[in-house]
């Protein structure tokens, strides 16, 4: 497994990857509706290219297909991290989130705060993360459940 910052041409790779993680393995903790919701926002793609200029943003990749992404701003918020549906419990999130850590640490962050999904809540507890509340985001006039959490450093 290859781990590397992710270039604007690999957009289309990215936002694929995605909208499958969230159909196929998000599905056991939301609704249809919900995950349409959710996946909708792989539409906007200009907010996409601004997060890979922008953040701190890594993809995995095995063979020259892309198996995750994730991206943390410099202020320390974990915006968002996917593994793909056929490339679960490989490591691969665990490659990311070490990655991530590291870069906050380097960067003299004093926290790492996200909103993880009912989904990832269990992975990003196991790395140190406390929920601070559940809360209730509205994609599209959809309520969808997440976790506000946050992670001393």
């Amino acid at each position: 497994m290859n781990i590397r910052e992710a270039k604007q041409n690999e957009l289309d790779e990215i936002l694929n990857l995605f909208t499958e993680t969230i159909s196929e393995v998000n599905n056991q903790d939301y609704s249809l509706s919900q995950i349409e919701a959710w996946s909708s926002g792989a539409r906007d793609k200009e907010r996409w290219l601004s997060k890979i200029d922008e953040q701190y943003f890594l993809v995995t990749e095995e063979e020259g297909t892309i198996t995750g992404f994730a991206s943390i701003t410099n202020k320390g918020y974990l915006d968002i991290m996917f593994v793909h549906k056929n490339h679960q419990r490989k490591g691969i999130a665990k490659t990311l989130i070490t990655a991530l850590i590291d870069y906050a640490k380097q960067n003299q962050l004093e926290e790492i705060t996200t909103e993880g999904s009912v989904t990832a809540r269990p992975f990003f507890e196991k790395y140190g993360f406390k929920v601070i509340k559940k809360q209730k985001v509205n994609r599209k006039g959809i309520e969808i459940a997440n976790y506000k959490m946050k992670k001393r450093l």
